[in-house]
């Protein structure tokens, strides 16, 4: 194990401040999309210290951006974003080849109401909300360490 120094994460264009550091056996970058100011630095917070590296997107085309700056390990993902659904961020991250990315869904939608079929969020999970952190943190660590890329198909 290592220690290492936490970044400051920026949540609606108030920076986070600094988890301590503390001793951490993983360095998951997750991006987190998700256009609610209070729900981004709620969830941000709890997957800091957990020990992942959070980078924050407000909606759908700066999730894009993102996803082309740094490839994440893991991206936390609300369906109802400004400028660009959610389900297209999947459908495009999709098409661009990244099929063994895993994306978490929190969303207050149905995943019927978004036409996303299994196979497109595989892998991954669809969380509904409300949702408390550390339901999300759960989801996000074992999804980290399930994924070495030879996870079963969907149903």
């Amino acid at each position: 194990m290592t220690t290492q120094s936490l970044p400051t994460t920026e949540v609606a264009g108030a920076p986070l401040r600094t988890i301590e550091p503390r001793l951490i056996q993983r360095s998951t970058r997750v991006l987190l999309v998700e256009d609610e100011p209070l729900t981004a630095e709620v969830f941000a917070r709890s997957l800091i210290r957990d020990g992942h590296v959070v980078d924050v997107a407000r909606d759908g085309l700066q999730a894009l951006r993102r996803l082309k700056e740094r490839m994440p390990s893991l991206v936390v993902l609300d369906m109802s974003l400004p400028t660009m659904s959610g389900a297209d961020v999947v459908r495009e991250l999709r098409a661009a080849g990244h099929t063994d990315l895993p994306i978490v869904v929190v969303s207050g939608s149905e995943r019927r109401d978004t036409k996303l079929t299994a196979a497109e969020l595989w892998p991954g999970a669809w969380l509904c909300k409300p949702i408390k952190p550390r339901e999300l943190v759960a989801v996000v660590r074992d999804l980290t360490r399930r994924h070495d890329g030879s996870l079963p198909d969907p149903d």
